[in-house]
């Protein structure tokens, strides 16, 4: 049995049923949304049975309605027809139970009824398969779906609902609710990742095993660059990917790996992508820097700072699947990516603090635990945005920063440089 599966929101119903009757498909249009329904069954592309959970959308519930057939017989054809294995409408047909002219109105109906509460959903899923029930085969009625998506059209733009807008929060419940489902495809954490943090874990590994972990020439001379970036400040060049890892560290590895993984995840949205990732990399130098003047653990710091906005990336491929304007795309993904961040971070196994600070690094008095870290990535975060003055950082009344170890002035003097470097770094 082939299926084709997508997001309403990408593909209408309307567009998926003009193409199956263009190309003569027979098989079965089964749309959800929430916790709703429905079903077109198809022969040669023309619309011959639906199904729906939705009220006045059903068949039997029709017929029962306009007073054509009561409920005991109505049951009792839909035992014989299974009995007999024939369609149910055509069963109804041929014992004369319903003459053809009211089988094709009552069919028109509903599937007028059911297409237009389609139309109203500005999200859900789709799929079309090439099966078709032996009930629903070779009915008396088949309707053309151009000529009725035609006329339930007409009537939803007359209706009112032709400018209606997309619900964002349909959106997003619909996108947590894949994700807790397992129903995306979050991406795996890298294998590289997983090697290289096994050999980590061990104290007594040679550093020449975590060397040979690493076989992808790109991200080898992505390495080799950092370590020798004017952020770090070395007197001597770096010749050797070996002398690249132990300056640069074994927790900044990690996530230096992580981040080469996670750019090319969305092809079809690199340059947004190199974006989010140069804005992380110039946090993760400005954390680091704080790091090292209050005294606390710089390279834990530098990793949380890379990877607080691996939301963005993720949610960015997602919500490609939407046609949604630049506005609101860019509202869902500032309003959303910390949650979604978190869920993926869950997914990877990041340790607490890190996902603490994917998740809270905009509500760091959300976090809790951790707090000393998160603040420190929340500094970080406004200080890269280069929209703020000395004044109003010392003003976010942060707890655990010691602005008295902290220059901050000297932070934004310097971002020209930490965005130079970062933008070497990305855009190798």
């Amino acid at each position: 049995m082939r299926s084709i599966v997508g997001n309403l929101s990408l593909m209408s119903v309307m567009d998926i049923l003009q193409w199956a009757e263009v190309n003569k498909r027979s098989g079965t249009l089964t749309l959800r949304q929430d916790d709703n329904q429905k079903k077109f069954y198809l022969q040669d592309g023309q619309i011959i049975f639906v199904w729906s959970d939705c009220e006045g959308e059903r068949i039997a519930d029709f017929l029962q309605f306009e007073a054509v057939i009561s409920q005991d017989k109505l049951s009792e054809a839909l035992a014989d027809a299974e009995m007999l294995g024939l369609p149910f409408v055509g069963y109804l047909y041929s014992e004369k139970i319903i003459s053809k002219p009211k089988l094709e109105e009552v069919l028109l109906h509903v599937v007028r009824a059911a297409l237009l509460s389609a139309f109203v959903w500005e999200t859900g899923m789709f799929e079309f398969t090439d099966e078709l029930p032996v009930f629903v085969q070779n009915g008396p009625v088949k309707l053309r779906s151009s000529r009725l998506l035609m006329e339930s059209a007409q009537i939803f733009d007359e209706s009112g609902h032709k400018n209606r807008q997309i619900d964002s929060n349909r959106i997003i419940s619909e996108i947590v609710q894949q994700i807790e489902e397992g129903n995306v495809d979050l991406p795996p954490i890298p294998d590289i990742m997983q090697r290289i943090a096994v050999k980590i874990d061990n104290p007594n590994v040679p550093i020449d095993e975590i060397v040979n972990c690493i076989t992808d020439q790109i991200l080898a001379s992505k390495i080799l660059k950092i370590g020798n970036s004017p952020y770090y400040r070395r007197a001597s060049k770096i010749t050797t990917l070996r002398d690249a890892i132990l300056f640069i560290g074994f927790k900044s590895l990690v996530s230096i790996v992580t981040v080469h993984s996670l750019s090319s995840f969305s092809p079809r949205n690199a340059t947004k992508i190199r974006q989010i990732l140069q804005h992380c990399l110039i946090c993760g130098m400005i954390a680091r820097e704080v790091a090292i003047k209050m005294g606390g653990d710089h390279e834990q710091a530098f990793i949380c700072g890379l990877l607080q906005d691996i939301g963005k990336t993720l949610m960015e491929e997602m919500l490609s699947d939407y046609m949604l304007s630049d506005e609101i795309h860019a509202t869902l993904i500032a309003d959303y990516h910390a949650e979604i961040g978190y869920l993926l971070a869950k997914k990877w196994n990041f340790d607490e603090s890190l996902q603490s600070c994917i998740r809270f690094h905009h509500t760091p008095d959300r976090a809790g635990a951790h707090l000393n870290l998160v603040e420190l990535i929340y500094l970080s975060n406004i200080v890269a945005t280069g929209n703020c003055t000395v004044d109003d950082i010392i003003k976010t009344g942060l707890k655990t920063i010691d602005f008295k170890k902290v220059n901050i002035s000297e932070l934004i003097e310097q971002l020209d440089f930490f965005d130079e470097s970062a933008r070497s770094i990305i855009n190798m």
